[in-house]
C-alpha cells in the first residue's frame, strides 16, 4: 500500500518533530484516549538517525470479531520507527517502521520518504503487510492496510495539530 500525508510545514522542520522525544510522548499521549497502555520504550537519538520503539496494548474486546478468532488475548504491538539522517542539499529524509504482535501470525512494515513541495513536505509511506494463515489471511491484511490507513489519517491530523501548535 502506498500512501501519502501532506504536511503545512517545511520537510526539515517535520524531519525535527518526528526525531524530537516531545513529539512521541504526545502522541503517546493521544493514544491512551484509545490505547491506554501506550509507552515509549526505546528513544536514540544521534548521528546515524533517529529510532523510536513504542508499544500499544489494544483491548481484545476492542479486535473485530475476525481478529478475535485468531488473537485470544489483548493485543501487544510494537512499532518501531527510525529516521535516517536529514540531507539538507535534498531536502528529504528517509526511513523504515515496522509493528509487530508477539505470536502474531504475519508482519507489517515499510518505508518512508519525506520530501519538501510547494506548501510545506509531503510524507509516504510504502507499506507491506503479510499474514500467514490459509483461508483468511488475505481477509486479515485488508482489514490491517484498512484500520493502517485510518491509522496513518490520524497521526496526519495529530502532526498537523502539533505543527499549528508549535510552529
Amino acid at each position: 500500500m502506498d500512501y501519502q500525508l501532506s504536511f503545512e510545514a517545511p520537510a526539515g522542520k517535520i524531519y525535527q518533530d518526528f526525531t524530537s522525544r516531545e513529539y512521541w510522548e504526545t502522541l503517546m499521549d493521544a493514544y491512551r484516549f484509545l490505547t491506554p497502555q501506550s509507552e515509549i520504550t526505546q528513544f536514540t537519538s544521534d548521528a546515524s538517525g533517529t529510532d523510536i520503539v513504542f508499544k500499544q496494548n489494544l483491548p481484545r474486546m476492542y479486535l473485530p470479531p475476525i481478529a478475535r478468532s485468531v488473537m485470544p488475548v489483548d493485543m501487544i504491538i510494537t512499532r518501531e520507527q527510525h529516521f535516517d539522517p536529514f540531507d539538507h542539499a535534498g531536502g528529504r529524509a528517509q526511513g523504515s517502521y515496522r509493528a509487530s504482535v508477539p505470536h502474531g501470525p504475519g508482519h507489517f512494515g515499510g518505508r518512508y520518504l519525506l520530501t519538501e513541495t510547494d506548501g510545506g513536505s509531503q510524507l509516504r509511506l510504502a507499506s507491506v503487510c503479510k499474514v500467514f494463515i490459509p483461508l483468511i489471511g488475505g481477509v486479515l491484511e485488508d482489514l490491517i492496510l484498512h484500520h493502517i490507513r485510518q491509522l496513518f489519517d490520524a497521526e496526519e491530523a495529530f502532526t498537523a495539530d502539533w505543527i499549528a501548535k508549535h510552529h
